[in-house]
């Protein structure tokens, strides 16, 4: 039987999950509660996707608080983001801890992005014939899905989900195929990272022009088949659209050397898991009780 992985994008999550439940926090300000709106969020979608598959591997990828090496090559990326709400940042430790205690490795590193832990944990467990669940909203995540790889896009909050595959992936992306995807942001960036891409191109027209040329550098290696206005938008933009396919595409070698049994799967700490639960008189976690141990919950 092939083996299964799950990694999900904590920082999309968390967020989600936060302003998801974010009407909560008046009550946890009047009664000077902790606020744990997210921490119950993020545990029961976590504990759901568990039941719901069987995996082997697990890992939630988180950003690190200190700049990434992208801010390196610009200092604007991602400009203009405001800072985590407090109210979601005394929650981190709450759900790291959560997810220790359900069995789930955390990992968050200095000056990289979750993005990059994601692109390289996939690596790994492709290597390994390993199948591979990605949970994320940042559509960054697609250029990984390949024929062991599938992207579940959070859709509308965090109760559905889009599924990419590689089968399906032009229906959901422009008609594209997964390698043009950082293609297709270097010309027409991405707002949410503060790129520009070139200038005056559109979604559209850039999945047309990379359709018809191949890649953003197809794109300048036929400049003269363009027409005169596209020419000058490609012309002034060319160092910019070409550090936004840089800056879009996700490294895969930041858990080289990393050993594949520090992802594996292990069982929920029951003790743990209960006071988790009563210490914050959580509802809804009933059902997840162990039945025995290869059928995780019951």
């Amino acid at each position: 039987m092939t083996k299964k992985a799950l990694v999900i994008d904590g920082n999309s999550l968390i967020y989600r999950a936060f302003y998801a439940t974010h009407n909560q926090l008046e009550y946890y300000k009047q009664h000077n509660l902790q606020p744990v709106n997210a921490l119950k969020l993020v545990l029961l979608i976590t504990l759901k996707l568990l039941n719901e598959t069987q995996y082997d591997y697990v890992l939630m990828a988180l950003d690190h608080e200190k700049k990434t090496l992208r801010h390196d090559t610009f200092a604007e990326y991602k400009a203009g983001r405001k800072p985590m709400p407090t109210d979601l940042f005394t929650q981190l430790p709450l759900i790291k801890d959560a997810m220790k205690i359900i069995g789930i490795k955390h990992l968050s590193i200095p000056g990289i992005e979750a993005d990059d832990i994601i692109g390289s944990f996939v690596k790994i467990m492709n290597s390994h014939e390993i199948e591979v669940d990605v949970y994320s909203s940042d559509k960054d995540l697609l250029q990984l899905v390949n024929d062991k790889t599938i992207v579940n896009l959070f859709k509308t909050g965090i109760s559905n989900t889009t599924k990419v595959t590689i089968h399906n992936f032009g229906d959901n992306f422009f008609g594209l195929k997964p390698c043009q995807v950082v293609d297709f942001k270097g010309v027409s960036g991405d707002n949410s990272d503060n790129l520009r891409g070139v200038k005056g191109i559109g979604p559209k027209t850039a999945a047309e022009l990379i359709t018809k040329y191949g890649s953003l550098e197809g794109i300048y290696e036929s400049l003269d088949k363009l027409t005169l206005p596209q020419q000058t938008k490609f012309n002034e933009s060319k160092a910019f659209a070409m550090m936004c396919k840089q800056l879009s595409t996700i490294q895969t070698n930041v858990l080289d050397g990393t050993n594949i049994h520090d992802f594996v799967k292990r069982p929920i700490d029951q003790k743990l898991f209960q006071e988790l639960v009563n210490r914050y008189h959580f509802t809804g976690f009933e059902k997840y009780k162990f039945a025995k141990q290869e059928k995780l919950f019951s």
